[in-house]
């Protein structure tokens, strides 16, 4: 939906032009609003991972932050297998492999980064399978959060090769589980994924 012109919302507020552009700008960095050169201003989709990058470094000043969003994490995602039963696609396989086989490559590689990427689209995937809107929308409003905790992941768990294999190995377990529509072993294998990664975590 459109939003009132500048003149008129200043008129509504009792306020300056010059102060409902800047409100405008911010609504547009935070992904409320899409601004159109000439067309004006418009209201967009929820999308708050913007809002969420802004205030990521805030939250991760918190001691020990990064082990209460596994903790998280696993709430999303334990919850979205329980929901891939009746909703996995043989579309939502496909991309698991395809993010499987970069992963390996990217092991190959030694290539961090390309890893982090393959491991971020296999977790997204999960969570998108479950077809929860709700799950959709709070793993799109923790994005920059949760791509944060996986890069981090990675960079400790790729300090040893032997670390880095066990990862992708235990991604593609669960892989195979799904594949099998084994969905309560799907579910243990996520919960012993993160274990594990907490238990990296704590060796730092």
């Amino acid at each position: 939906d459109k939003i009132p012109s500048e003149r008129e919302l200043a008129i509504a507020f009792k306020v300056s032009r010059p102060s409902v552009r800047e409100a405008l700008r911010v609504l547009e960095i935070i992904g409320l609003v899409e601004i159109q050169g000439g067309g004006g201003a418009y209201l967009r989709n929820l999308q708050l991972g913007p809002f969420i990058s802004v205030i990521a470094p805030l939250l991760f000043s918190r001691e020990h932050f990064d082990m209460e969003l596994l903790d998280f994490r696993e709430l999303i995602e334990v919850k979205a297998i329980e929901l891939l039963a009746g909703n996995l696609s043989d579309a939502d396989l496909l991309e698991l492999r395809d993010s499987l086989e970069l992963m390996e490559l990217a092991l190959e590689n030694n290539d961090p980064d390309a890893g982090a990427e393959a491991d971020i689209a296999f977790h997204r995937t999960l969570v998108h399978g479950s077809r929860s809107y709700l799950l959709c929308k709070v793993l799109e409003l923790v994005v920059a959060l949760f791509e944060h905790a996986v890069r981090g992941g990675r960079s400790i768990v790729l300090e040893k090769h032997e670390d880095a294999r066990q990862l992708y190995m235990d991604h593609l377990r669960i892989y195979e589980a799904l594949q099998n529509n084994d969905f309560g072993k799907a579910k243990e294998l996520i919960i012993s994924h993160l274990q594990m990664v907490r238990k990296l975590y704590d060796k730092r």
